[in-house]
């Protein structure tokens, strides 16, 4: 698996397109914004997107959402306590932001434990409530795509609506950092870390 990262929007939202290098099959994880950026992305490098996934519902992880889905057809996946960050401006805070913005609806809702098979690889859904109700990480091998769950040395807010701080500490302590020490993590905002470094170094998690 080759990950391509991209810093899209004003709040340096991390969009990852992951993609299968025998097959040019990939998927494409919060394309927060300027879709067109990544639309060019996959077309530079020849790639056939099957699916998007969404760690959460938030604005900054979903404004590149229509253009990405317009271009690619694929389908969008998102956990079904956030299926209304798609749909309502005010769920996805972009009416905060400036003029609100909506979306179709998802085409497939995650559970926790699918094992999503796309693009020749394999997925496993990790739902991680505490930054928003319907958080989710992502496992493909050694990597975990964590959207806004946890950061290198931090971890997403949780004062916003659906937020809960002894959820998302539980979360990420219980399907997190029970991972192999090894385990890449690729945060929504900020630099990669892993779950040994998080371990020892996040003062959240001491």
């Amino acid at each position: 698996m080759k990950i391509l990262q991209l810093q899209v929007g004003a709040l340096g939202t991390n969009c990852y397109i992951a993609f299968n290098e025998e097959t040019k099959h990939g998927i494409v994880v919060d394309p927060g914004a300027d879709g067109d950026q990544i639309v060019k992305a996959i077309n530079e490098y020849g790639l056939t997107i099957d699916a998007i996934f969404l760690t959460h519902g938030h604005s900054d992880h979903i404004m590149g959402l229509a253009e990405v889905r317009e271009a690619t057809k694929a389908k969008v996946y998102i956990h079904e306590a956030d299926a209304e960050c798609l749909t309502k401006a005010s769920a996805n805070l972009s009416i905060y932001m400036g003029p609100g913005t909506e979306f179709d609806a998802a085409d497939v809702f995650f559970k926790d434990g699918d094992v999503v098979d796309a693009a020749g690889m394999e997925f496993e859904i990790l739902t991680t409530p505490g930054h928003t109700k319907g958080s989710v990480c992502i496992k493909c091998g050694d990597v975990v795509f964590c959207g806004d769950t946890v950061f290198a040395e931090s971890i997403g807010r949780t004062d916003l609506p659906g937020g809960s701080y002894k959820e998302i500490i539980d979360s990420i302590k219980t399907k997190i950092l029970t991972l192999d020490e090894k385990t890449h993590l690729l945060p929504g905002h900020g630099p990669a870390t892993n779950v040994d470094w998080e371990k020892r170094r996040n003062p959240f998690l001491q």
